[in-house]
Parts: C-alpha cells; structure tokens; sequence
C-alpha cells in the first residue's frame, strides 16, 4: 500500500468519524432535549447507516483497489489471481458505494429543505415553491442514479480488469452529472430562503448571521467544483475517494448545523410578543420555538425576551396558540395592558 492510499484510508477515517459525530449530536440533543424524533431525524439516521457503509467500501476498495488504472500501469504490471480477484470485488464495491454515496448527499439535501418547510409553514407563497423542490430533489436524485449504470457496456465491463475495459471504468460522465446537478440542487437550497430572510424584521446583524447561518451550502459547491475532472486526475480512484470524504463531511455540517444552533437552547422560554397584522404576513419574522428554533408565522411576528423569575409569567396572558411543525401547541403571551 503506497502513501496516498494510507493518506487516503486515514481521511475517510476521520472525515467519517468528524459527520457520524455531528449527527449523532443532533439525535443527542433532541433527545436530551425531550422531543420527539421528527421526519428529519429519521433521515439523519439513515444517512448515517449510508455514512458507516460508505466508509467501510471505501476502505476496502482503497485496499484492495479496482479496475480504475492507467494505461501505463496495465502495460507494466503483471497481475496475479489474487490480485484480480481483489480488483473485481473493489471495482463491484466502487460500484454500489456511488450508489450509497449519491443516496447519502440527496439525504442531507431532504434534511436541508424538511426545515425550510418547517421554517416557512405559515406562508402559502414558500409552501407551493417547496412541493416543486421536492420534484426537483427526487428527479435529480433518479437522475444522478441512473447514470451511475450507462457508461459501460456489457454492464459486467464495471468489474472487468483484464483484457483492459476501457475508458468507461473511470465513469468521468458519472462524475460530471454528479457534480453537475450537486452544484444545482445546492443552489436552488441556498436561495430558497433567502427573500425571507432578507425581509425579516429583525436587526441587520440578525439577518446577516441568519443569511451567514444558510449561506454556508456555498461550502459544498466550492468542495463539488474541485471535483471535475478538468482538475488534474480528477477520476482517479484515490481523488474520487478523497474530496468524497471531504464532501461527505461538509454535506453533514450543512444539513445539521441550523438545527443544532436552534438545539442549543437547554429549556424553551417565554415569549414577548411584537405583533404583526395578517395583512403584513408575507413579512412575518424569524422565532426560536420548541425544536427546531426559527419558523415563520402568519399570525404575530415573534421576538424572544427570556423571562428570567417565572413569577413574572403570572403578569402574562395567553392571546394566540399557534401549531408548531410538529403539531405540539404553542403558547402565545403578552403583557396584560390597558392598550390591548
């Protein structure tokens, strides 16, 4: 085994332990937090059963390689039967891995768009714009599948080392499509939130750190755009295993990160209330409610001012009860007032 195969086993290792822990933290803190495990963490869950086989196929294929080689190496090297035998099995993992890997980073694509449904519930306007991206997510997710399989033909050209397969075996159209259509579902998320975002009633330092929390997806098309393969050998084996595992990790920021800053909070407060009038919805602001932290309501714009003696909640009455997105009420107060 040379040195980038080492370098490489060992950066799977750590990128894959670096995502399992941050979604294993947002599956603690839910729970330690007593709610209920909702859509998303179900699918954090199964991203991580995507992540564990991952890195395990790609430790075995970095070992015992595939039938990913150059055509000097092929030239040059005489191949033993066991060797063979280790490359047929390598490539027929490299194989079902592009599988998993593709399932693992549309996975995280649903976590990132169940909280903008989430967020933006109240709002007839988003919720019409979000039933077209789950027709987006899903087509481009068939997509990117489906030309996993197109290149080689006979099909059992995927695992063939010798006589030489050809060119297919690098699946450089694979490649592309992939980073193709990562880059524009990635994107579309980024933008998705972001008219709302901008118009919160919020202060300007509010908005931007709110604009900075869902701008980091940019992190992920720059992590795509080095892929290409017009990047130096791009489609090597080692490369591809690589910025895979880089990718995977930032994948896994991206989609938890909102919801491990909104987790953050050890017991829900109090609210004081600002009010919004139904005829300003479509401005309605940002609040930190329950489980997932920020949401957008058609009835009142929130603003959360702890209350730090819960005496004081005696001077408050309930004026509005909201459901939140996991059906759980919501308790509305404000202070008793001769204005009101």
């Amino acid at each position: 085994m040379d040195d980038n195969s080492k370098k490489t086993i060992i950066m799977t290792g750590v990128f894959g332990f670096l995502s399992a822990v941050i979604m294993l933290l947002r599956i603690a803190m839910r729970k330690a937090r007593g709610q209920v495990f909702n859509l998303s963490d179900y699918l954090t869950m199964a991203a991580m059963v995507c992540l564990a086989t991952r890195t395990a196929f790609a430790t075995v294929v970095t070992l015992w390689s595939n039938n990913n080689l150059s055509p000097g190496y092929r030239t040059s090297h005489k191949f033993s039967d066991t060797e063979i035998y280790h490359r047929v099995v390598g490539s027929q993992l490299t194989l079902v891995n592009r599988i998993v890997y593709n399932t693992y980073i549309w996975i995280q694509k649903a976590v990132v768009l169940l909280l903008y449904r989430r967020m933006l519930d109240r709002l007839p306007g988003p919720l019409r714009i979000i039933r077209l991206y789950w027709g987006f997510l899903i087509t481009t997710y068939l997509a990117v599948q489906s030309v996993t399989f197109v290149e080689c033909r006979p099909f059992s050209l995927y695992w063939q080392v010798m006589p030489n397969p050809g060119s297919c075996t690098r699946a450089p159209v694979q490649l592309i499509v992939f980073v193709a259509l990562n880059i524009t579902t990635d994107v579309a998320l980024i933008i998705l939130p972001m008219p709302w975002l901008i118009g919160i009633k919020q202060s300007l330092k509010r908005r931007l750190s709110l604009i900075g929390l869902f701008s980091i997806g940019f992190l992920l098309i720059a992590i795509a755009i080095a892929r290409l393969p017009i990047y130096g050998n791009g489609t090597s084996q080692v490369n591809r295993n690589t910025w895979g595992s880089i990718e995977e990790f930032a994948a896994a920021f991206v989609a938890n990160v909102p919801t491990l800053f909104a987790l953050r909070r050890r017991h829900p407060t109090f609210d004081n209330t600002t009010f919004q009038t139904i005829h300003h919805a479509s401005r309605a602001g940002f609040t930190e409610v329950l489980e997932e932290g920020i949401t957008v309501t058609r009835c009142v714009e929130f603003r959360r001012d702890t209350i730090n003696d819960l005496k004081e909640a005696e001077k408050f009455e309930s004026i509005c009860i909201e459901n939140s997105s996991q059906n759980n009420l919501v308790r509305v107060t404000v202070p008793v007032s001769k204005k009101l």
